[in-house]
């Protein structure tokens, strides 16, 4: 059977190693401790964040299919929040939505845990180069530890990550490096009491701060209260490689500017820098397969930047491998 080795167990690449299930003997190998990728959840008792995508919705019909499993619907639940837009010296206003929107149960990446099932998931490994090898290809790590030779590899990693990893002549380097990235900052922070918000989540306009989102107003979460600050974009852009501690007191005081919430509120703060935090264009494909070298990239970066791109990508990139290699055998 094809052996296929998949770097990244966001959505994009659980997606794909579900799909090839029972056509490919299927690895997965992602860097961190545990699924998700950018739909990720931190714990720090007696809080909880989800520090990266903060919602998700369903508008393709492939998409809707899989919300509607079993496994998948206990580990979703309907978001509907009281939402407003916030500016300083500005009155609030109310923001609806017009369209269902969904959080993972109990934190979000347990939609990516949900749909792994029993795939090959190796945490804690990650690939630093991929290398010809007769045939295939044999992915490394730290200190030159081979992870074993494969016949496919796939990025399912942001497309600037990809591209380090690559090998020269994959046909869609230009593609991938033609991809823009924004970054983020997500502030996450414990109060000692709750303080008097007129909302459950707000964007914010004209200020460091793009969006924030009271973390124990989401059902399944943590009963302490936690409140998630992510940056405006332009502006970690402009404070990429600042002071953690800087971007940190930056945040909270335009936190205090539009909420009136003060540091003295504060009993628990952390920073994560995300470099790759939102695709702001794309390869304007919905995968990227180079069969004749026997690699492909996926992600939400292909196509449209949201959750739901990143599935389309694992899910389209899978049904098209399975194809080939059904076709191959045959």
């Amino acid at each position: 059977m094809t052996s296929i080795a998949i770097i990244g167990a966001g959505l994009a690449g659980i997606t794909l190693a579900r799909e090839l299930r029972g056509v490919a003997e299927v690895t997965v190998f992602e860097k961190s401790r545990g699924y998700g990728g950018r739909m990720a959840t931190r714990h720090a008792e007696p809080y909880q964040f989800d520090h990266g995508a903060q919602f998700f919705t369903a508008r393709s019909a492939e998409f809707k299919q899989v919300l509607q499993e079993v496994q998948v619907q206990s580990a979703m639940v309907l978001w509907e929040p009281k939402i407003i837009t916030l500016q300083a010296g500005q009155k609030p206003f109310k923001r609806d939505w017009f369209e269902p929107h969904y959080v993972g149960v109990p934190g979000m990446n347990a939609l990516c845990k949900a749909l792994a099932g029993d795939c090959n998931v190796q945490l804690r490994s990650e690939v630093s180069r991929i290398m010809r090898e007769g045939a295939g290809w044999r992915l490394t790590g730290a200190d030159e530890f081979s992870y074993g030779v494969f016949d496919w590899v796939i990025s399912a990693v942001p497309s600037p990550q990809a591209l380090t990893l690559m090998p020269a002549d994959f046909a869609f380097r230009e593609a991938m490096d033609a991809v823009n990235f924004s970054p983020c900052f997500a502030l996450m922070l414990g109060l000692s009491t709750q303080p008097p918000l007129n909302f459950d989540a707000a964007v914010v306009r004209d200020s460091p701060i793009g969006w924030i989102a009271v973390e124990s107003s989401k059902s399944g979460r943590a009963d302490a209260f936690s409140l998630l600050i992510h940056s405006d974009n332009d502006w970690a852009q402009s404070h990429i490689d600042s002071n953690p501690e800087e971007v940190t007191e930056l945040l909270i005081s335009a936190l205090h500017e539009v909420t009136g919430i003060s540091s003295k509120q504060i009993e628990h703060k952390v920073l994560h820098r995300w470099r790759y935090a939102r695709a702001e264009s794309f390869a304007g494909e919905d995968y990227l397969l180079d069969g004749s070298n026997h690699l492909a990239a996926c992600g939400d970066w292909c196509q449209g930047g949201r959750v739901e791109d990143a599935f389309l990508s694992g899910a389209r990139l899978g049904l098209k491998l399975k194809s080939l290699l059904r076709f191959s055998t045959s």
